[in-house]
């Protein structure tokens, strides 16, 4: 190859680079928390496809073992967005109202939050002077209590020990509590090796346990436009799972940690919320809902105030 030659590729390969750090350099920063849950599958999706660059975003994730974890950073401005949990917004905004903004659910829990029991124990009722595993003063307490007032108990008659759902699984796993109040994988795990039963199950308490994206006042002030753009992606995301289940799978299943085929067994677990079913539920049911757990914090002492659930809402960055 002659000098020209040479040089003259080394001119297209230099502009090429320059080309592609240019187009890097237009894509917005937005910062994201979450953590590894089944119901942030239309998330996993849309950044391994690519959607959000498509948008002009450069998400960047952070991984938080569990959902309210993300929740301080969010507000000290270290997150742009957290996928959480609308109990742990309740709960942290007890204590730093006005601070935060629920704008988009991804999902409810149908049966992906559940209460397993050792196979003598039939139903509800035989909970009774069992060893319970459940988180106190969160919502998987509150499912707990859901579950007893069906039969006539309260939590006066199990032997109630305090341990995070991941906890509580593997407790009943190794045959250490009668009954756990857990959530998946732990449920499809045991299931599946056929060391309990499903007796309760969030499919019984329609948008009790909501999954959503939580924005703090200083991404209202700062980041609308890209909030937008990150809700557009993700609804992308949204329509991939529904129309290519399979392929959505196994793109989660690296995230999650698990095989596709359980994440398939998952899926129905959850009721994923589209763009539009978001506008339904937001400030209907959503609110509804949540006020019931508000009530329950303070009812509980978790809670020092009882939240205004009503100004957490905001549907307006999906219009």
């Amino acid at each position: 190859m002659s000098k020209l030659a040479i040089s003259a590729a080394l001119v297209v390969a230099v502009s090429a680079a320059s080309a592609q750090n240019a187009a890097a350099g237009e894509l917005k920063p937005y910062r994201v928390g979450f953590n590894a849950w089944i119901g942030s599958i239309a998330f996993f999706v849309a950044q391994e496809k690519g959607f959000f660059k498509d948008e002009g975003l450069d998400v960047q994730t952070k991984s938080f073992s569990a959902p309210g974890d993300g929740l301080t950073p969010l507000i000290a401005g270290n997150l742009d967005a957290h996928l959480t949990t609308a109990d742990s917004v309740i709960t942290v905004l007890d204590k730093a109202p006005g601070q935060l903004k629920v704008v988009y659910l991804t999902d409810t829990s149908a049966g992906a939050d559940a209460i397993l029991a050792r196979k003598d124990i039939a139903d509800i009722k035989g909970m009774k002077g069992k060893k319970v595993a459940a988180t106190l003063g969160q919502c998987n307490q509150l499912l707990l209590e859901k579950a007893l007032e069906k039969a006539g108990l309260s939590d006066k008659d199990i032997d109630l020990v305090n341990m995070n759902p991941d906890d509580a699984g593997a407790a009943f796993a190794a045959g250490k509590v009668d009954v756990a109040v857990t959530w998946e994988p732990w449920i499809t795990k045991i299931a599946g090796e056929k060391k309990g039963h499903v007796i309760f199950s969030s499919k019984e308490t329609p948008n009790l346990i909501l999954d959503v994206l939580a924005i703090s006042t200083k991404t209202v002030k700062t980041k609308s436009a890209e909030t937008k753009a990150f809700l557009k992606a993700l609804n992308r995301g949204y329509e991939f799972v529904q129309k290519s289940p399979d392929a959505a799978a196994a793109i989660a299943a690296k995230a999650l940690e698990q095989k596709p085929d359980e994440v398939k067994a998952m899926l129905p677990k959850v009721n994923l919320y589209s763009g539009k079913k978001n506008l339904e539920v937001l400030a209907g049911p959503a609110a509804k809902a949540s006020a019931q757990v508000a009530q329950f914090f303070k009812d509980k002492k978790v809670n020092d105030t009882l939240v205004d659930v009503g100004s957490i809402y905001d549907a307006s960055y999906l219009k």
